[in-house]
């Protein structure tokens, strides 16, 4: 049976002397900000592949995988804290799956090379040792080399490992291994390990030669295995990244063998033309059946294999999804092991490696590339780092930058990652595509996107939310295609000639692109820059602007061939109160679909001015068609102002021009129209004119009613309909004096020979009372105002004395506090109350009258806020008024055995007074003159009363029902006026014309010395509604 020859060498070149030790991290920390400090410094391969402005920008590979197939990792070494995935595995038998740490040989020494790569990929920057090039992404440790026997006999362990990778979330997959074969000056034995003599030195092979070809030892079924788990591993959308080999050195192929990459970076040159022509490689037939006088160390036995079994192979679908990498020293030139780039060149770039001959007086220098090493390392004096050199260490250079480069573009997939890295790398000084591929690995300029559109023919990217600029000047055949949300902004001076095409989201030309431009679907096309010809077809916008710097407000969108907007596409014109408006230039021709609109937005603060001119296109090869339709929601629905699109042969103007419809004609109701006039009388170059004219016709309503100060007015209405708190403070005083009905029982301060005391309400010595009282209620709005919701709390009192056999006069004074606030109008009011009054009243056999004269000093202050479409305002203003009121009552006891009633009847005249005023503010500050209303009540009513035992305690019941009607000023009116202004009028929250007033309370007597009293007062209308509530308590000692 035929033997499976294949075995796995290490691109590890040589070992190079220790570093200093350093100290050691032993938890995970915050990583310092990014510099390029000692610890950045170490590598210097860093500084060559100019990694610092990445980290400048924030990318750091946080959030990537990245798969290391390798010997292993030392996972406790303090450079990979909480950043080791879990998914770690070994594909060995030698040691438990978990454990992936490197193996040890007979002497102890560890095999260091899994760590070392690791660390050059992703050591943390902490202050301490060295950092990896994607120092925040996530290792996972995969031990598929150096394993002993593995698990799985029928599978390479590497291809096991590299489909194990899919599963695992990997983004990134390191490969520093490959071909462990290689014809060299000293025999080796099957595994390519060096053959010894008794004294321990290398045989001298006597028939070594140069080759003219590559040698490729493995079994053609193996590399059948390989292809198609890449293959897998490319759709599963992981970045592949392979070590070029180590070949040419003295010892081993410095010719033809090593003028390509060995391993997997060859595959994709496999094709049968390839394999007839020979002059690449040449398959060696290692079977022990077919060739069984086959010698490694012999090239005369090698048989060139040229039957069936690989004249068909065809691997080069590979191109594209692996990057293979050679090494170079500290001092830029091509590592004297590496092998080169040669015919690989299309997917292959180099990338530090070290070289000790690079410096050869010198070799410890740090010409190798430090990083992190297996800690207890004896032969290593315990230091966890090292410097070694190879294609190993060049490779995870890479790695690390399509880590980083999937961190700063986490929408690109793995092909997109590595065009981007191919075709943004230093050609300068690395020209020669034989030796150095594409050139040298330059992460800086690569997180500014890609270079080329150059593999694939379209560079189809879905940015999926994700908004980035790509600054580079983007050349190639190439296609661009831009789907998904976000935004893509190209800044460079890109020359690919291919085709632009925008699906989705937004595509920004900040620079300069040359193909011609197609958008489309749900795409909008915006920019500062040009583009050479656009079309924009059904779905799609064009919008000139800067998404970078929204605040440059208009902006000129070049197009450098014809422009054609399709049927169903948009222009989203910003237009300018400074007369500015975006354009789109036009080189060639432009043609419009009448199915095409124009949607107009506003371009920053300012006032618009009417009769304007605005150039929102120009064609230097003229304009044909006309568009179909103008929007701009809010914008363009103003009643006030015509916006028409007006045409000449090679331009498309906006004509912004006032029509003949009135401020006040728009207004529904009287408030809306009498502020609406006042407001255009203004004139234009005026704040408040000038927005209005641009509002919409709800929009200008809404903007009257917010500017009318109708509070000024509404105040009338709850000053007056607070004035019954005064008036019955006394009358209820008066009633209680006399015991009349529903009058409360509890006792008051009298004034008898002996001094004050409590005595009942009805003692005829002269007594002293007070009254608290609090009260919430509304005035519905009658379509003109608004809806004024109010509050009031205070305290009377008052002292009368009998005057004759059958009369009572007192005086009352009080203090009350009223809130008001109109929401709709966003406008809040309040007043300090003072009151001062006279009281009287009699009562001859049933008949009872009550009256008074009363005066309140009112002490308003309100505020106010003013915000419609480029307007704001805050208003406040502080004022005097006040309320004299006079009133009378009738009323006519009625007794039945168990309950008193009185029917009465009620007439109040009250007259409200206000000062003039002018608010605080800007342009809406309103001042308004001394105004005056007067207002009549008249209500009839029943009350009633009846005391009974409450158990043990003497109780009185109390209650009354009335119906109140307000005649005279119940619709306020002030006169207002702008400053600068003509007056005009306003009507306020008007008072109830009929309303319902309820009255309940109870009296307790709880003791002989203490007595609580509870009263409820309300109205309630179907317009306006008010709850009140008083309470007394009466203690004797």
């Amino acid at each position: 049976m035929p033997t499976r020859f294949r075995t796995i060498k290490l691109f590890l070149a040589t070992t190079a002397l220790f570093a200093p030790n350093l100290s050691l991290a032993q938890e995970s920390v915050a990583s310092p900000a990014p510099v390029a400090d000692a610890e950045y410094s170490r590598n210097w391969g860093l500084s060559m592949i100019n990694a610092l402005p990445a980290y400048l920008k924030g990318y750091t590979g946080k959030g990537v995988v990245v798969a290391i197939v390798d010997t292993g990792l030392d996972i406790n070494h303090p450079e990979f804290v909480a950043r080791i995935s879990k998914a770690l595995h070994n594909f060995g038998t030698d040691k438990r799956l978990a454990d992936v740490s490197h193996s040890v040989d007979k002497d102890g020494v560890p095999d260091g090379h899994g760590t070392h790569v690791a660390g050059i990929i992703g050591a943390a920057r902490d202050g301490t040792g060295m950092q990896g090039v994607a120092y925040e992404s996530t290792v996972l440790p995969l031990r598929a080399v150096d394993i002993g026997d593995p698990d799985d006999p029928e599978m390479d362990p590497t291809n096991e490992a590299i489909e194990y990778a899919i599963g695992a979330g990997a983004g990134v997959l390191n490969g520093s291994y490959g071909p462990g074969l290689l014809l060299g000056r000293y025999l080796k034995d099957e595994n390519g390990q060096l053959k010894l003599d008794g004294k321990g030195y290398a045989i001298d092979n006597k028939n070594y030669e140069i080759l003219d070809y590559q040698a490729i030892y493995d079994d053609p079924s193996n590399l059948v295995d390989t292809y198609n788990t890449l293959k897998k591993a490319a759709k599963a959308d992981i970045v592949l990244v392979f070590a070029a080999g180590n070949d040419a050195s003295t010892d081993d192929q410095p010719g033809a063998a090593s003028a390509i990459p060995s391993g997997i970076g060859t595959l994709p040159l496999i094709t049968p033309e390839n394999t007839k022509d020979g002059n690449l490689y040449k398959f060696i037939d290692t079977n022990d059946q077919t060739n069984k006088g086959f010698d490694f160390n012999n090239p005369n036995t090698y048989k060139i294999v040229s039957g069936s079994d690989v004249s068909k192979l065809d691997f080069s679908d590979l191109a594209g999804s692996l990057i293979t990498v050679v090494a170079v020293g500290k001092d830029g030139k091509i590592a004297s092991y590496s092998n080169r780039c040669g015919a690989t060149a299309e997917w292959c770039l180099a990338a530090p490696g070290g070289d000790i001959n690079a410096d050869p007086d010198n070799p410890i220098d740090e010409n190798g590339i430090y990083s992190t090493w297996p800690q207890g390392d004896r032969a290593n004096k315990n230091n966890p780092y090292k410097y070694e050199e190879g294609t190993s260490m060049a490779t995870p250079h890479v790695a690390g930058a399509a880590a980083v480069i999937r961190s700063a573009f986490p929408y690109m997939n793995a092909r997109q990652t590595i065009e981007t890295l191919l075709t943004t790398t230093t050609t300068k000084g690395f020209e020669d595509e034989q030796v150095f591929g594409q050139g040298l690995l330059n992460l800086g300029v690569a997180i500014e996107g890609p270079g080329e559109f150059r593999y694939a023919g379209v560079f189809d990217v879905d940015t999926k939310g994700y908004s980035s600029i790509w600054s580079n000047s983007i050349s190639g055949a190439g296609d661009l295609t831009k789907r998904g949300e976000g935004a893509l902004i190209l800044s460079g001076e890109n020359s690919y000639s291919g085709p632009t095409k925008v699906l989705g989201g937004i595509l920004a030309v900040d620079g300069r692109i040359v193909s011609k431009v197609g958008v489309s679907a749900t795409g909008t096309l915006t920019g500062i820059g040009a583009v050479g010809s656009l079309t924009v077809g059904a779905g799609g916008t064009v919008a000139p602007g800067s998404v970078l710097d929204p605040s440059k407000g208009v902006a000129v969108l070049t197009v450098n061939g014809d422009f054609v907007q399709q049927a169903g596409s948009t222009y989203l014109a910003g237009i300018a109160p400074s007369k500015a408006s975006d354009l789109i230039d036009v080189a060639g021709s432009a043609a419009i679909n009448k199915g095409a609109s124009v949607n107009l937005v506003r371009e920053g603060a300012g006032h618009f001015s009417v009769d304007t001119r605005y150039t929102l296109l120009t064609a230097a090869g003229g304009v044909i068609g006309t568009y179909g339709g103008l929007t701009g929601g809010l914008f363009t629905d103003s009643p006030f102002v015509d916006f028409e699109l007006a045409y000449d042969p090679t331009n498309v103007y906006l004509d912004v021009d006032r029509n003949s419809v009135t401020f006040a004609d728009v207004g529904n109701t009287f408030n809306q129209r009498s502020v609406g006039a006042a407001a255009e009388a203004l004139g234009s170059g005026n704040t408040i004119h000038d927005n209005i004219l641009f509002l919409t016709g709800q929009g200008s309503r809404n903007a009257f009613d917010q500017l009318s100060g109708e509070i000024h007015a509404s105040v009338h209405s709850a000053f007056v309909e607070d004035s019954h708190f005064v008036r019955d403070a006394a009358g209820d005083r008066i009633r209680a004096a006399f015991a009349g009905v529903g009058a409360s029982t509890v006792p008051v301060m009298a004034y008898g020979p002996e001094g004050p005391e409590l005595a009942p309400a009805t003692s005829e010595n002269f007594a002293v009372w007070g009254s608290g009282f609090g009260a919430w209620g509304h005035l519905d709005g009658d379509g003109n105002a608004a809806r004024l919701d109010r509050s009031t709390g205070g305290f009377i009192a008052g002292g009368d004395a009998a005057i004759g056999e059958s009369w009572r006069l007192g005086l009352l004074a009080g203090y009350s506090h009223t809130s008001i606030h109109v929401d709709d109008r966003a406008s809040s009011g309040s007043g300090n109350n003072y009151h001062l009054g006279i009281y009287a009243g009699t009562q001859r056999g049933p008949h009872s009258f009550r009256s008074g004269l009363a005066y309140t000093w009112n002490r308003i202050e309100t505020g106010r806020s003013v915000a419609f479409p480029g307007f704001s305002d805050s208003l406040s203003a502080d004022y005097h008024a006040g309320t004299f009121q006079a009133f009378g009552e009738l009323g006519s006891r009625l007794d039945t055995a168990s309950v008193s009633f009185e029917p009465y009847a009620n007439l109040a005249y009250v007259n409200f007074n206000a000062d003039g005023f002018t608010e605080h503010g800007g342009a809406a500050a309103l001042s308004g003159k001394d105004r005056s209303s007067d207002t009549t009540f008249t209500t009839i009513g029943l009350r009633a009363s009846t005391a009974f035992p409450l158990g043990s305690v003497n109780t009185t019941a109390r209650g009354g029902i009335g119906w109140r009607h307000a005649f005279g000023d119940v619709v306020p009116e002030t006169a207002l006026a702008f400053t600068g202004g003509s007056s005009f009028a306003v009507e306020g929250t008007p008072i109830a014309k009929n309303a319902a007033v309820f009255e309940a309370g109870i009296d307790v007597k709880l003791t002989d010395k203490a007595t609580i009293g509870l009263t409820y007062k309300g109205q309630l209308a179907s317009d306006a509604q008010e709850h009140g509530f008083n309470a007394k308590l009466s203690v004797r000692f």
